[in-house]
């Protein structure tokens, strides 16, 4: 049976699941080496004018592939593919309308295997696939239905846990799968669930400051939330990263996208909150060691941003968009979007074109240990 705790009861499971912060108990750990060669882009589409996803790959180089799965594999992506992981050769693709994850060699970008979640889940528990994370020989796939899939990719084979209301983003910590479980914005059922993988159970931590959250990074000695707020008035309020430690829940930044930076202990931010008054976004990054936040850039080369990532080897920022139309001024969801790319310093490096709604960014990284 699911349980739900208070986030004081659960505070004490938390503090056992992150990096002590104790010096004398510091035992230090391998440390990730990445070489990135590559970005892709996987862009949305607009379902509602029946435009199907697609993915956009950037080269090393600065070579823009469009419409590089269909190029390929002379097939569409299919309706709202809406996350993605790149895990060993392949890359994973979640599509929420087709119910499906697209395994791909991330080489070749030949599709090796088109898995079916209804098929794999059930009916009811299959539904709707949101986002993915990957972790060893698995990876995880939450569903709208309130479930996640652990994925054997050596067999297919799956093991389903069950999280809370309207799951999105999932992050994985010391053999716990954490699960933002967003309700769908109604402020109701909203929570995270703490899924221990050895046994099983799941636990829902709830608290008055999370409202809605869609994305989650647990680094050191706290996780950060990244909490979507409310639109109960028609615009968006209270949208922010929250800082879940030593049993509290705290917004410590006001933010609609948040890009974690594990690697420098930066997490940068882009406060654009949807509202029909429409106010400059706020580009700011946030250092997890001192608590600083400061504006990262501008944004003058960004009409409308849809994601935010940074490159795990070189720390460069990228920021998707769309195009603001000529005729209203107003963001085109049916025209094809873009990408920008920053230094760490936030010096504007690059601009590439992309496909319609550019909603996730993965890094075509190897990683090693050392």
């Amino acid at each position: 049976m699911k349980k739900f705790l208070s986030i004081a009861a659960v505070a004490a499971l938390c503090m056992s699941v992150f990096t002590a912060c104790d010096d004398d108990d510091f035992t230090p750990q391998p440390q990730p080496v990445y070489v990135t060669d590559g970005v892709f882009v996987v862009n949305e589409g607009a379902s509602y004018s029946l435009i199907d996803g697609s993915l956009t790959y950037v080269a090393s180089d600065g070579k823009v592939t469009p419409h590089a799965f269909s190029t390929v594999n002379g097939r569409s992506l299919g309706g709202t593919p809406n996350d993605a992981v790149v895990s060993g050769d392949r890359l994973y693709i979640v599509v929420t309308d087709e119910n499906t994850v697209e395994v791909i060699d991330r080489n070749t970008l030949k599709s090796i295997k088109q898995l079916n979640t209804v098929e794999l889940m059930g009916q009811e528990k299959g539904t709707q696939p949101r986002c993915v994370v990957a972790g060893g020989k698995y990876i995880f796939v939450s569903t709208y239905a309130g479930y996640v899939a652990r994925i054997d990719t050596d067999d297919y084979s799956t093991t389903v846990y069950q999280a809370g209301s309207y799951p999105e983003g999932m992050g994985l910590a010391d053999g716990k799968l954490y699960v933002a479980n967003s309700d769908y914005g109604s402020g109701v059922n909203s929570s995270v669930s703490i899924i221990d993988l050895a046994d099983g159970t799941s636990r829902n931590v709830t608290d008055p400051a999370i409202l809605n959250p869609v994305k989650l990074a647990a680094v050191g000695g706290g996780m950060y939330i990244l909490d979507s707020g409310t639109y109960a008035t028609g615009s968006q309020t209270e949208a922010g990263v929250r800082k879940f430690v030593d049993g509290k829940v705290e917004k410590i930044i006001d933010a609609t996208l948040m890009a974690v930076d594990e690697q420098r202990g930066l997490i940068y931010t882009v406060n654009a909150p949807y509202s029909y008054t429409v106010t400059p976004a706020q580009y700011n990054v946030y250092d997890m060691k001192t608590g600083e936040n400061r504006q990262f850039v501008a944004g003058d080369e960004i009409d409308s941003p849809v994601e935010i990532a940074v490159d795990p080897e070189s720390g460069d920022v990228y920021v998707t968009s769309l195009k603001n139309s000529p005729d209203t001024g107003y963001p085109d969801y049916n025209a094809d979007g873009y990408m920008v790319r920053y230094s760490s310093g936030g010096i504007f490096k690059a601009r590439y074109d992309t496909g319609v709604n550019p909603g996730t960014i993965v890094f075509n990284s190897t990683v090693t240990y050392e």
